[in-house]
């Protein structure tokens, strides 16, 4: 069974290059690629390995906010809005 699907986006159909372009929220231009993975559900992890994992994150972020310690007021905001217009062009900062 195949998990993964890799097309140009020149050679989709019609009726899919609608549907991805209204998932992406953007037009696809021809020499794109089109990637689909399709995986299997699992459950959350609990106990142990959910308390290590959020141990895990909460380093991480702090590691990273100590990086933008000091920055001017709004261009951290400035910053995670640009990266995220970069990997999901419709995206708006809400108010």
């Amino acid at each position: 069974m195949q998990n993964i699907s890799i097309r140009k986006a020149s050679e989709l159909p019609d009726s899919v290059k609608v549907a991805v372009e209204a998932l992406l929220g953007r037009a696809l231009q021809a020499g794109e690629e089109v990637s689909v993975r399709a995986f299997p559900p699992h459950d959350a992890p609990s106990g142990k390995e959910r308390a290590t994992l959020a141990r895990g994150l909460k380093a991480r972020m702090d590691k990273t906010a100590h990086r933008v310690k000091g920055l001017p007021d709004g261009e951290l905001e400035d910053i995670l809005d640009e990266a995220m217009k970069h990997v999901r062009p419709a995206y708006r900062r809400r108010p």
